[in-house]
Formats: structure tokens, C-alpha cells, sequence
């Protein structure tokens, strides 16, 4: 019944999954593909997650960073209504097919959505992503068909996947019962929200539970206008990714250094989010509070020293997913 189990985010930044053994990672880009006329074989561009296409209802699209090369108009979708966007099923899909190694492959999947619109949304995004989905999948030019076949699909608040990784162990059971039977607070930072949950003896509080749009890419603006300002060029928000990480940005082949933007930006969002939590939150209440996602890592530094009682969760990009994963072996064994 339940086939291949498999951990999916559908992240406003990056689309996150784990089966049990392998973490994949790609940026939530999506672009019309087209014909590429030439491609060299001496490319630096080796990883199959660096060339992904994916054709489905006849048409043509460019995933990720390829969409980012390669595509005219590549879209991050920062739509909440995710199920009523057609890029959120081919980023699912994507992600599904680089775990299929046959034709046809069967699928029992956790997700998760932000926590303010779980009961808005849940049922529709089920249905979108649930049932057969005949598609061809493109790495590096190279074409195989696939049905991808949702079984079972599950949809949680994002970041109990983070609670689920801490009190899960990898066959699905609960061996942390000490964190089990505490009041946790996890702060969740993605691309596009913040999301906050409190967990009660591994019970969802929903009067302490929320969202907001105090996401990276409120940083991110904010980065862009700086750069804007000091160096005029004007960078997109998947352009960013990589500068953000590289802590540079290079201009006619010279690498500038733009740390001390990135610091202020994320001083301001964190700061932001210290205001967000203090209103949601008496933390001396909570044992503790869990801070997850790549948002949490990056603004880990300004955060922390704001709460006596925070901790940032080991490989916090990973966290959730690989919680939904454990969830999904839990719901197979039960």
C-alpha cells in the first residue's frame, strides 16, 4: 500500500526531500524549457541536480538552477495558496522522480505546510499532489519516462517535521521520551514565513501556534536594495542565493564583498522576529525553544543570544524533512 516512503518540503526557496538515505536539494525555481542547441561536454555543471527538466501535460520546464541558466523567465511562486499554484505539483514531481528508479514507482509521502494555513489548505494540496502523474524527467539531456503514483500523502504544520526528527529514531519510534513529555517552542525561518508552534507533550497548541511573512526574503529585499544603491545592479531574489552564500558579489569579473550588507539585513530580521516571538511567546514558559530551517542557521548568530533557553537544531535545512520522513515510517509500522 504504502510503496517508497519519502519526506518532501515544497519550500518558497528550495524544495527539500529524504528517503531514508539521500537528501536532495534544489532551488523552488520554475521556467519554461526549450531546446538547448548545444551542449558541452567539458561543462563544469556535473550534478544531475544542476540540469533538471521535467515534461508534464505536454509541456516543457526547466526546475531549479537550470531554470535559473537557462530559462527566460524563471519564477520563485511566493504565492501562500500553494495548491492553486501548478509550480508547487512540479516541484513535488521533480523531486518524487529523482527517487524513482523504475517506470513506475509507488509513493507514501509527509509534507508539510506553513502553520497558518494548514486548515485552509491541507485538503486541497492533498489532492493535488495525491493520484498517478505520467511525466518525463531531463538530466543533462537525457529523458526517462515515469508514473509517479501518490498512495498515501500526509500534511503536518512545517515545523513539527523538526519535533518528529528530535523524537523519532530512524525506524519511526519515539526514543527521546525526555523531549517527548516537554513544552517545546520551534521557530521555524524559511524563505517566505516564520513559522511558530508550540509542542505540549508532543500535543500542537494551536492558541501559541502562527505565521508570518517574516521570511528570508525579507532579508533579501533588503539586500537587494543595498546593492542596488551602492553598486547599481539590480539582482532577483533566486540571483541572491548564491551571492548570499558566497558572501560576494562580482561585477565585471571582480569579487566584492558584501558581509557587512548581509550582517545588517539579517540583524534586522532576526530583529524583527525577536518582536514577533516576544508578542506570541512568554519564552520562560517554554523548556525550550528549537530553532530549524536555513533561515534559523543563517539568522542562528543574532537570534540566540536573544533567549536564554534557545538552541538551533542540528542540520537545520534538513530538519523538517527528514521528520517527515520519520513520520511516514511511523505511519507504515502502525
Amino acid at each position: 500500500m504504502y510503496g517508497e516512503l519519502v519526506g518532501v518540503d515544497i519550500g518558497y526557496g528550495f524544495v527539500k526531500s529524504y528517503d531514508g538515505e539521500h537528501e536532495i536539494v534544489f532551488p523552488s525555481v520554475v521556467g519554461i524549457g526549450r531546446d538547448i542547441s548545444y551542449r558541452s561536454q567539458l561543462s563544469t555543471y556535473k550534478s544531475p541536480l544542476d540540469t533538471l527538466a521535467l515534461k508534464y501535460n505536454g509541456k516543457n520546464y526547466f526546475i531549479g538552477n537550470y531554470a535559473i541558466r537557462q530559462s527566460s523567465i524563471p519564477s520563485r511562486s511566493l504565492d501562500i495558496k500553494k495548491p492553486e499554484d501548478l509550480n508547487t505539483l512540479l516541484l513535488f514531481l521533480t523531486s518524487l522522480g529523482l527517487y524513482s528508479n523504475e517506470p513506475q514507482q509507488q509513493f507514501s509521502v509527509v509534507t508539510g505546510l506553513p502553520t497558518n494555513y494548514i486548515l485552509s489548505y491541507q485538503e486541497q494540496l492533498a489532492n493535488l499532489l495525491s493520484g498517478e502523474h505520467q511525466i518525463v524527467l531531463g538530466i543533462d539531456g537525457k529523458n526517462e519516462e515515469k508514473r509517479i503514483i501518490v498512495n498515501d500523502i500526509k500534511i503536518v504544520p512545517q515545523p513539527f517535521g523538526t519535533l518528529f526528527n528530535l523524537v523519532l529514531d530512524s525506524a519511526g519510534n519515539v526514543s527521546d521520551q525526555e523531549m517527548s513529555n516537554k513544552i517545546v517552542g520551534i521557530a521555524d525561518i524559511g524563505f517566505k514565513t516564520a513559522d511558530f508552534v508550540v509542542s505540549d507533550s508532543l500535543e500542537f497548541v494551536d492558541r501559541l501556534s502562527s505565521s508570518s511573512n517574516s521570511g528570508m526574503v525579507s532579508a533579501y529585499e533588503i539586500i537587494a536594495a543595498m546593492i542596488r544603491s551602492k553598486y547599481k545592479i539590480d539582482k532577483k531574489d533566486f540571483e541572491l542565493d548564491q551571492i548570499v552564500k558566497n558572501k560576494t558579489i562580482k561585477i565585471a569579473g571582480i569579487n566584492y564583498d558584501i558581509s557587512d550588507i548581509i550582517s545588517e539585513a539579517y540583524f534586522n530580521l532576526a530583529a524583527k522576529i525577536k518582536t514577533e516571538l516576544d508578542s506570541l511567546w512568554d519564552y520562560r514558559e517554554l523548556d525550550a525553544i528549537i530553532l530549524t530551517g536555513g533561515g534559523g542557521e543563517a539568522l542562528s548568530e543574532y537570534l540566540i543570544p536573544k533567549f536564554n533557553n534557545m538552541m538551533l537544531v542540528q542540520d537545520a535545512q534538513f530538519a523538517n524533512v527528514k521528520g517527515f520522513w520519520k513520520l511516514a515510517k511511523n505511519k507504515a509500522n502502525s
